[in-house]
């Protein structure tokens, strides 16, 4: 189903006005790109459909008559219904797990969310405009410090804050103020002003100065096989980014595409993000030049404006102003948070979920952090005592360039390290499921509504240990967990720390459209989908605790390691 159908035939027609409006530099090119505009009119205006979406038809006025796009977060990035997500499943024997309760963990990840609203709420960075959980600052170390004393609330002896120094090497590019400025025209319809978009971006690098004045080029999705054709020097390439998940997956596509249109002499790249609502995105950076990204219903808008341009044959082009002020970070420090609680046996699992995050970070990874809270306070009970040692880490995590929490942990824990068995990151793991809905928002851009679910979760067992992939078979039977169907040796994120321990590194993470994002809010979050994730962890620690090492770390199977970044 189409991410935007109404607007469909609408972005056929535009995608080859945009095409001519780049200039492009082989003569043959323009009746072929007249053709297929005139292919497209045709197909376009046989499929284009009434509803919401005729708001956005032209009509006199600014901007072409382009509705101009919301404020920033200013709605919903996703429609969230009256009907609630799936209850949770009690197992019988499990009735009595009160810490377990979803309801229970949903109050810690509101604290935790209360740390990043406070970053933001006190302009920890600069403006205001950045805010999370971010390691090296005090919204981390007050994350980690409540954390820490969770574990000793709940009847953990052995907690400890360990200190983590920034690597020597290492430096943190931060935004402190931007503006990303459409500059209006008369030519553009009357009443046409500047406008801001609210939900730009920056990545970095620095601005020349503090700001750049251009026109904009559009250069689709960056492929060189369009951009041969298009003159980017001197102007702000803006290219589409459609991502399949979240954005992790389209790195290794938007950042070379984005160095070749700075090699090609564009002084700026935008990213245009087809994701829900209107979010700062922090995600895609290494474009070789200054580089922003827009949220979905700015970058619709900047589309039409661009498509109009063309075919109103305004032969200035749109112009954009930029300006960044930042600030560049070296020498920070951070914590770890960590518990061990005792087991009947010195071998020890490894629990691990981080607490740093981008502006709310409720769902990365506030709902893993909170799950992990929920595991300690469980297997503190000394009916619960656990089989193998526990260790259980509050990471400061591995947003921030140059620390890194598992890293951190096993240079402090070297024999915690050598005794590990098994080692569980907890991240992203209970954001509700959305997917593109049956209706669009007055300015045609299509809603993303949530369903009665949680998003797939993808289960990496590195060693691709099959007893540890069937404990992961029976979470969806038991306890209704939504794993994905296929079996992975995925390692991703907190994972890639891990790696020196001898044995199996388990990643159980989700990959939703929100994630590095302003959107990433409570109210995507599943309180049944928590309840979901403990319940199943805390099975799934005690079947590891019993079970025999080489059920565990197969001998005949290799440890397939190759984290990839998160």
């Amino acid at each position: 189903m189409s991410g935007h159908g109404p607007a469909r035939a609408r972005g056929r027609v535009t995608m080859n006005a945009r095409i001519f409006h780049g200039a492009p530099r082989a003569p043959h090119g323009r009746w072929l790109i007249a053709l297929c505009l005139a292919a497209s009119v045709a197909t376009g205006f046989a499929q284009q459909p009434a509803g919401r979406g005729a708001a956005a038809a032209k009509k006199p006025g600014p901007w072409f008559g382009v509705m101009l796009p919301p404020k920033l977060s200013s709605v919903p990035a996703v429609v969230v219904g009256d009907r609630g997500t799936r209850p949770a499943i009690v197992p019988q024997g499990e009735a009595n797990f009160h810490e377990f309760e979803g309801a229970t963990i949903r109050k810690d990840l509101e604290t935790i969310v209360g740390f990043s609203k406070e970053s933001r709420a006190t302009k920890e960075i600069g403006s205001g405009q950045l805010w999370g959980r971010i390691s090296g600052y005090p919204s981390s170390a007050k994350t980690i410090e409540w954390a820490a004393e969770q574990f000793r609330q709940a009847g953990i002896r052995d907690v400890k804050l360990q200190p983590i120094a920034q690597d020597p090497q290492s430096r943190m590019w931060l935004a402190t103020s931007w503006e990303f400025k459409l500059l209006g025209n008369p030519a553009y319809g009357p009443g046409t002003n500047d406008i801001v978009l609210e939900s730009a971006t920056p990545l970095g690098p620095d601005l020349p100065g503090g700001t750049l004045t251009a026109p904009l080029v559009y250069v689709g999705s960056g492929e060189p096989a369009v951009t041969e054709h298009l003159d980017v020097k001197g102007k702000i390439a803006v290219q589409l980014v459609i991502p399949q998940a979240h954005m992790v997956f389209e790195r290794t596509a938007v950042s070379p595409h984005a160095q070749d249109l700075a090699r090609r002499g564009a002084v700026a790249v935008v990213n245009i993000l087809r994701q829900p609502g209107n979010e700062y995105a922090r995600d895609l950076g290494g474009c070789g030049a200054p580089c922003f990204n827009i949220g979905g219903r700015d970058g619709w808008f900047l589309e039409q404006v661009l498509d109009r341009a063309a075919v109103a044959g305004v032969t200035s082009g749109v112009r954009a102003q930029l300006t960044v002020k930042s600030e560049t970070k070296t020498n920070l420090k951070a914590e770890n948070a960590v518990a061990v609680v005792p087991g009947k046996s010195d071998e020890v699992i490894i629990l691990d979920a981080h607490a740093d995050a981008w502006f709310d970070g409720a769902g990365d990874n506030g709902d893993g952090l909170s799950v992990l809270v929920a595991l300690a306070r469980h297997f503190a009970k000394p009916a619960n005592r656990p089989d193998r040692t526990l260790a259980l880490i509050a990471s400061a995590g591995h947003h921030t360039p140059g620390i890194n929490g598992p890293r951190g942990f096993l240079a402090a824990n070297p024999d915690l390290g050598k005794r590990a068995i098994l080692a569980v990151n907890i991240e992203h793991v209970a954001q509700r499921n959305f997917a593109p809905g049956r209706s669009v928002a007055p300015d045609g851009y299509r809603d993303f509504v949530a369903d009665s679910g949680e998003a797939p979760i993808t289960a990496g067992v590195t060693n691709e240990s099959p007893y540890l992939d069937t404990l992961f078979e029976q979470g969806v039977a038991r306890y209704g967990t939504n794993f994905v169907s296929a079996k992975s040796p995925m390692a991703s994120g907190e994972s890639g720390g891990f790696a020196p321990i001898n044995g199996a590194v388990v990643t159980i993470m989700q990959a939703p459209p929100l994630y590095h994002t302003s959107g990433e809010t409570l109210d995507i979050i599943s309180t049944p989908g928590l309840e979901r994730m403990a319940r199943f962890l805390a099975y799934f620690v005690k079947a590891a605790g019993k079970a025999p090492v080489k059920d565990i770390n197969p001998p005949d199977h290799p440890l397939h390691r190759g984290a990839a970044p998160e």
